[in-house]
């Protein structure tokens, strides 16, 4: 009896848990944009992306053609792209990334 209880109410608690859809999509939404700048978006892996607000933040690695890049940070907001390597200092992108991404 005590298993059954313990089974029941694993089940009844799984049925809210699982990512928020609306979120999915923000970070579907965030890595379909990084893709559109890169020269082979189909060569794009990430990790690490979650929404943070109006931003979705992350890391992608891509091919330029000659090999991968290394996995840079990026930050989506506002349909616009900040890439790691697009800004003079990794300082800038220090100061974006607290601003935007909160860690």
């Amino acid at each position: 009896m005590k298993r059954r209880v313990i089974l029941a109410a694993l089940a009844l608690a799984g049925c809210d848990v699982g990512p928020d859809p609306v979120e999915v999509e923000r970070v579907r939404a965030g890595t379909e944009t990084v893709r559109q700048q890169l020269k082979l978006p189909e060569t794009a892996q990430f990790k690490g992306v979650a929404a943070h607000g109006e931003a979705v933040c992350g890391e992608v690695n891509a091919s330029v053609g000659m090999g991968r890049t290394g996995y840079e940070r990026f930050i989506v907001k506002g349909g616009k792209v900040i890439l790691a390597s697009q800004l003079d200092t990794d300082a800038a992108m220090d100061a974006q990334w607290q601003a935007n991404c909160g860690d």
